[in-house]
């Protein structure tokens, strides 16, 4: 495993006291709300070893602002991109190349939200004052050349809706209007989301066309938000992989059971059992092997999520926020392993890579299962120690 030294604190001393920095890379994810940036400073004191210092920004564009910062001394590139892989593994990015300039730019941008959207920033943050404070200026120019580094190409009509809805119903005004035709009335453009924030969960896509010939797009959104469920029915007018219109048709609230009913899909499981009583070695081999996931505490054990490696479920007539997921991987407090996927494909995949892992010494598969709605989450918020027993009580063996 590769080691990860935190650096605790010096980085306040100003840009000119002892930091150059060296190279910076910023993830092409604006259209899904959240950006990671990774800045590679060196400092011009100190031994070789901590010459390196790399600093990683995860900002979530429509509700926390600067979620995360972490800050590494790292001195090779298999360090640099394990770490990498831990910060942003999730995002299903391509990362772009940024200067100086567009890099302290962002950073002060990220801190400047944070604190406008009245939320908490990273306590590390002082650590990075030298870069954001008194940050430069972009010129229109240059910040559209930055904003094309941060959105990632899109090739379909289908990706453009979707992006586009997402963006409204995130309550990122500015992210929608990357995506619209330039030069166009506003009325043009009806903001279709709900009074508050809400997640995208799914969306529908038909291809219209009205009896004068006009060809655009009937949208049927699923969203989630505070005050529950919703569908959304909007029309999108795109040209050129560009919205020209866009307007609400209807709207109304649905029940948590009907939402799970538009959500469910094929969960195929693989249970392991953890063969020593000692989980010091398994936690071990499944700390190297789980770099890149992202990792969520429950009562009875943790639930680690890997994620595909890029975000072209977005291009899809029928969009699920859920379809971004490679494969769930929950461990129990009680020796067991259990893995979840979405496709056959996919939970084959999983076997694989476990079975050709070092992690394979330190389990046993004992049974598989394939459900026709989402198992292993539910099991994982209900309190049971034992995945088979807890199926025992859902009459599902």
């Amino acid at each position: 495993m590769v080691d990860l030294t935190i650096l605790e604190g010096g980085l306040g001393a100003g840009l000119g006291g002892g930091y150059t920095f060296a190279d910076g890379a910023v993830t092409d994810t604006r259209l899904m709300g959240v950006l990671g940036l990774r800045l590679h400073w060196i400092k011009e004191e100190g031994s070789p070893r901590e010459q390196n210092s790399y600093q990683f920004y995860y900002y979530d564009i429509e509700e926390l602002g600067l979620d995360t910062l972490s800050i590494y001394i790292l001195d090779d590139e298999e360090s640099v991109a394990s770490a990498t892989k831990a910060c942003f593994g999730g995002l299903g990015a391509v990362m772009w190349p940024v200067t100086e300039k567009e890099g302290r730019w962002l950073a002060a941008r990220f801190v400047e939200e944070t604190k406008r959207k009245g939320q908490i920033l990273p306590e590390n943050i002082e650590q990075a004052r030298f870069v954001f404070e008194d940050a430069p200026q972009l010129s229109e120019t240059e910040e559209s050349t930055l904003m094309g580094k941060t959105c990632t190409m899109i090739y379909t009509d289908y990706g453009v809706v979707n992006y586009y809805l997402m963006r409204l119903f995130g309550k990122d005004p500015a992210g929608a209007a990357l995506l619209r035709a330039k030069g166009l009335p506003e009325e043009n453009f009806e903001d279709v989301s709900l009074p508050h924030h809400a997640t995208f969960l799914k969306n529908t896509i038909e291809n219209f066309t009205d009896r004068n010939g006009r060809a655009s797009y009937l949208c049927e959104s699923l969203v989630e938000s505070r005050d529950g469920h919703w569908i959304v029915v909007s029309e999108v007018e795109v040209v050129d992989l560009r919205v020209v219109s866009c307007r609400k048709r209807t709207e109304f609230k649905v029940s948590v059971p009907e939402a799970s009913m538009m959500l469910a899909r094929n969960e195929y499981v693989t249970v392991y059992e953890i063969l020593s009583e000692d989980m010091t070695p398994f936690d071990e081999a499944f700390a190297t092997f789980s770099i890149g996931t992202t990792r969520t505490g429950h009562e009875t054990g943790d639930m680690y999520m890997e994620f595909k490696p890029d975000n072209r479920h977005a291009e899809s007539q029928e969009f699920k926020l859920s379809d971004d997921i490679e494969t769930l991987y929950y461990v129990t407090d009680f020796g067991q392993l259990i893995v979840a996927a979405y496709s056959l494909e996919s939970i084959q995949h999983a076997e694989k890579r476990i079975a050709s892992d070092p992690l394979a010494v330190h389990v046993m598969p004992t049974a598989k299962y394939n459900f026709a709605q989402s198992i292993l989450y539910e099991f994982a918020v209900s309190g049971y120690t034992d995945f088979e027993e807890y199926l025992s009580t859902l009459d599902m063996q």
